[in-house]
């Protein structure tokens, strides 16, 4: 029995609420029974027949398969109207006709029951001729449609930019998380439903989940996930990298775009948190491959803190023989002088949580700590963020005018990222700040924390809480620099709002080690510097010296306390042979 191919299109949602599927389904389901045919459905929803967008679909696909000969060439293929194939210039849709008759498919259209084929159009030529007048009439509809929707359009845009609320629908879609049932001159508001799921995926992105690790989250919490299917990945995604969580839109009419701002209520609290999210997913780039299994999680790879002492450049991870290492990137590739020399992931790791634990022990001693000097920052660093957003909106609009200026381009991607850069920096200070000034419940943020970070999460690479101790790293500790001298490990570690840098290194020989601790303006500088007798013997260098002496009895004592703790935790003491490898 022939099979009758019914290609079902429609190119709005308003039509996919409606009964355009049913109506064409229904028709088709009549035909095929009349004329003995079995039915085969081809349905494409919201994609448009003008300049010829469908061809790239399933109609193409249709069509391929056709050639290939995996469909057979006396097939029907049925619509309810020839505009349904084509509404492009006449011309093109034409050639898509002929195409498609050329193959020995045979057209029929629901709407009065005409057949074109080979046969037909030979036998007939009236019928190539309807056929033209009908591609002609689709095209002059769509022409027609599309001006009148760009007039509406750019008097919508026009409106927004007046500071009146606007509900634009007929270009492009509002993400899922947008309530735009109202009428178009009222603003869009967030959806009863999908908001907050929205925002709890926006919240685990923030902690340093992957993609995969919060779609399973969401399929497992919201199982009906988004319209009744399950959570999609590639809408997942979108929604991570869309500026509509920071309420913008960016609308194309007759090729001009046109950027709305504040179009959205903010999903995110505010532009800095939304450039995080985006370094967030920098950072996780390197778990993202598809699995059903949890990611291993390494809590400094990609977090831009962890350096390497010989050439100055970051660290990342890489498993040796099933165990986690830290490797010299640029040694790794030759460069900048430097060796691929690495270190053992868990020490690096577990001197960071001991770090840590002193670093909330020394805000507790810090509050009330004066800020000014950081406020100031603050305040200057965001008027820099204030000057460049003027420079950027005024190449925005030049771009508009002249979208081909490629020099223009480059230099707003510049601004962009110089602008980024200072919105982290603000937020950064802004941390530093709370980390000094606050006034919080020390004594509960320390149990929190000592549960998040127990040996069974440290020694379980797939463990998710991994995740939040990596956004805790990122927002306390400045700086790991790491060095490998003579076979021997030092590692220092700056913590935000702190003076001094922490030392974990070998010392005399093997397997001696020793915690110790500096300022921080002589972390970067080169070990083992002489002074001259005279220095040492002036009184402020006496001075400076016994502050020191102070400040050393003082982290001594904390690191008796934090090493205390995490014995407490399950933690083993650290070996100074790990500071010692071959040798």
């Amino acid at each position: 029995m022939p099979k009758l191919y019914s290609y079902i299109r429609w190119s709005s949602d308003r039509q996919n609420q409606g009964t355009t599927k049913m109506r064409q389904l229904a028709a088709a389901r009549a035909y095929a029974e009349e004329h003995q045919l079995e039915m085969v459905e081809i349905i494409e929803p919201g994609v448009s027949a003008f300049r010829g967008k469908n061809r790239a679909g399933k109609l193409g696909d249709f069509i391929d398969a056709v050639k290939s000969t995996a469909i057979p060439s006396d097939s029907w293929l049925y619509c309810e109207n020839l505009d349904r194939l084509s509404r492009d210039d006449v011309d093109e849709a034409l050639r898509l006709f002929l195409e498609i008759i050329g193959l020995g498919l045979t057209i029929v259209t629901g709407m009065d029951k005409k057949v074109y084929n080979k046969a037909s159009i030979r036998n007939n030529p009236t019928d190539l001729m309807i056929s033209i007048l009908m591609f002609i009439r689709g095209n002059e509809e769509s022409e027609t449609k599309s001006n009148r929707t760009i007039g509406n359009v750019t008097t919508l845009v026009k409106r927004h930019l007046d500071g009146l609320p606007v509900n634009i629908k007929s270009v492009g879609k509002h993400p899922f998380w947008i309530d735009d049932s109202g009428s178009q001159y009222e603003a869009v508001r967030p959806h009863s439903q999908y908001w907050n799921i929205a925002r709890e995926a926006i919240d685990l992105f923030l902690e340093g989940q992957g993609m995969y690790s919060v779609k399973r989250h969401l399929d497992s919490k919201y199982p009906n996930g988004l319209n009744g299917k399950e959570w999609d990945y590639q809408v997942l995604k979108r929604m991570r990298e869309n500026r509509a969580l920071i309420g913008e839109r960016t609308i194309k009419v007759n090729g001009q775009s046109h950027k709305l701002s504040n179009y959205y209520p903010w999903l995110c609290k505010d532009e800095a948190e939304f450039i995080k999210l985006q370094e967030m997913r920098k950072q996780n780039k390197y778990q993202s491959k598809k699995t059903d299994e949890l990611d291993t999680i390494k809590l400094l790879s990609g977090l831009s803190l962890l350096r390497c002492k010989k050439c100055g450049g970051t660290m990342h991870s890489f498993m040796n023989h099933g165990l986690p290492r830290y490797i010299c990137t640029n040694g790794s590739h030759l460069q900048k002088k430097c060796n691929g020399w690495s270190i053992t992931a868990p020490l690096v790791d577990h001197c960071t949580m001991i770090a840590l634990i002193i670093g909330y022990m020394d805000k507790n001693r810090r509050d009330g700590s004066d800020t000014t000097d950081i406020e100031n920052a603050i305040q200057t660093k965001q008027a820099a963020v204030s000057v460049l957003g003027t420079r950027i909106d005024n190449i925005v609009t030049t771009i508009s005018l002249a979208p081909n200026v490629t020099e223009l381009a480059i230099q707003l991607n510049s601004l962009n990222e110089e602008r980024n850069a200072l919105i982290l920096e603000v937020q950064r200070l802004q941390e530093r700040k709370e980390l000094l000034s606050g006034k919080g419940s020390f004594e509960v943020n320390i149990v929190e924390f000592m549960e998040l970070i127990h040996w069974n999460v440290f020694n379980d690479m797939k463990d998710a809480k991994r995740q939040k101790i990596r956004s805790i790293i990122s927002s306390i500790v400045e700086y790991v620099i790491v060095d490998k001298t003579d076979a021997c490990i030092s590692i220092k570690i700056k913590c935000f709002g702190s003076d001094e840098v922490l030392i974990f290194a070998g010392a005399g020989i093997k397997p001696n080690w020793i915690f110790d601790v500096e300022f921080a303006d002589d972390a970067l500088e080169e070990d083992n510097v002489t002074l001259h007798p005279t220095v040492t013997k002036d009184e402020r260098f006496s001075m400076a010296s016994e502050r020191l002496h102070k400040i050393r009895e003082l982290y001594n004592s904390l690191y008796d306390t934090a090493t205390g703790m995490l014995t407490v935790a399950g933690y083993p003491e650290l070996e100074g042979k790990m500071f010692w490898p071959n040798k």
